[in-house]
């Protein structure tokens, strides 16, 4: 869902269900999201918005545009790639992948752009009774740039419908991995799912939230291709595993190239 999340300087605040964690920036000066970024991710601040998002961005469009159904294919590919220990989820939407997957022994940090989205995923994870309050941290951070030095090494990262949000060329938005496996553990795993715009068959209802999605800001993904982003999965991990179901590029890579 909601892609870059921003650097901005916020306190500490204690955990509960209501509020989340922060993981406080290294720095209260870091060069502010693009306006590019942040125009797309204010979107999903809406509240009506992630009220509806598992039915329909989740349910209707991933089945009936893109062709690649959640229950059946994304799912289970998010479940087979959370680790025990560190997990790192980025772009956290609602948090419905993480809620419904087995997260005993997962200790999670949610990073997104938006304080409603990360507000609203980890009180869905406590409720469900996924996670603990006081063990889940929440990072506002502009996922561009290098994470905090107070992040873990991470077992398993997941990035699930965030890429196509991303700003630019697939070469601007892969450049992340060249610091995200630095926090990757040497036996860990990062994962993801995005919406590609090029060489697949998009139908009538893809094209037109294709067209909607680009021309709002919520995408920049005309130019995504399967090609270019396994590319640059080999060119920092050495084990790479991808596939496309209907307009969805699946990925997942792991010993990372440090």
């Amino acid at each position: 869902m909601a892609a870059i999340a921003t650097l901005t300087q916020r306190p500490t605040v204690a955990a509960s269900s209501g509020s989340a964690t922060i993981i406080r920036p290294d720095s209260p000066t870091q060069t502010p999201t693009s306006e590019a970024s942040a125009r797309g991710a204010a979107i999903y601040s809406q509240s009506w918005l992630l009220t509806i998002y598992d039915w329909w961005v989740l349910g209707i469009v991933s089945t009936y545009a893109w062709a690649c159904s959640v229950p059946r294919f994304t799912l289970p590919w998010f479940r087979s790639n959370v680790r025990k220990g560190q997990h790192l989820d980025i772009g956290v939407g609602t948090g419905y992948y993480l809620a419904q997957t087995d997260l005993t022994g997962v200790k999670v940090t949610l990073a997104d752009l938006n304080q409603d989205a990360l507000d609203a995923t980890k009180d869905r994870l406590v409720a469900e009774g996924k996670v603990e309050a006081d063990e889940t941290n929440c990072l506002l951070h502009d996922i561009s740039r290098p994470l905090p030095a107070s992040c873990p090494k991470f077992n398993s990262m997941s990035l699930y419908y965030l890429l196509h949000c991303m700003p630019g060329p697939v070469p601007a938005k892969t450049a992340i991995f060249s610091h995200l496996k630095h926090n990757l553990a040497p036996d860990g795993v990062i994962s993801g799912a995005s919406i590609l715009g090029k060489d697949v068959r998009h139908n009538l209802f893809g094209r037109l939230i294709m067209a909607f999605g680009n021309w709002n800001g919520m995408f920049d993904n005309r130019a995504d291709n399967a090609a270019d982003f396994d590319d640059a999965l080999r060119e920092h991990f050495h084990e790479v595993e991808t596939q496309v179901r209907g307009a969805i590029f699946l990925w997942r890579a792991s010993m990372p190239k440090v």
